[in-house]
């Protein structure tokens, strides 16, 4: 009972917060910077890291055949977990951004309720993911969506892997090239 009506506020409350929230218009801002015009599918190939807090790290190999695995570590919260080769896909789109589509990746720094969902992504009857960049609402029900942008700073390929946002929320998250 206590548990249904958790969910059931926090629907409410999302969809309260995604009326409330105004979204940027599109257009390319320092935050979302283009491509670089040497961008190849090959630029994706590597280590990725993010990091939510202190002490944890969120990894991404992503390899030329399409598949990656997610190693994430909060050694604080006692959390580990490793996928295995799961699938990705790019998107690329005629605001010269690219989305990664990780099929299966578990959305880490978020809500545990979020984290933990087995299939990955994030519950759209509870959460609104929203492409920043695009002012898009961002489905992503079994899996995350990144944003492929390039980067206001010196990075070892020019491109950034950037987390959505959640409605209602100001942050994000991005994932970096690790050094080679």
């Amino acid at each position: 009972m206590k548990s249904l009506m958790r969910q059931t506020i926090a629907v409410i409350a999302s969809a309260l917060l995604l009326a409330c929230t105004p979204l940027p218009e599109r257009d390319t801002t320092p935050e979302c910077p283009e491509l670089p015009s040497t961008f190849r599918l090959e630029d994706l190939v590597g280590t990725w890291a993010a990091s939510y807090s202190l002490n944890d790290s969120d990894l991404l190999l992503i390899r030329d055949d399409g598949t990656y695995t997610q190693i994430y570590d909060d050694p604080d919260a006692r959390r580990h977990y490793e996928s295995g080769w799961l699938k990705w896909d790019i998107e690329f789109r005629e605001s010269n951004f690219a989305r990664l589509h990780l099929n299966g990746m578990r959305r880490a720094g978020d809500l545990d309720s979020i984290f933990n969902r087995e299939s990955g992504g994030v519950d759209p009857e509870l959460f609104t993911a929203i492409d920043y960049c695009e002012n898009e609402v961002v489905e992503m029900p079994d899996g995350v969506v990144l944003i492929v942008t390039g980067a206001t700073y010196e990075t070892p390929r020019g491109i950034v892997l950037r987390q959505t946002r959640l409605a209602g929320s100001e942050w994000t998250w991005s994932f970096e090239l690790m050094e080679e």
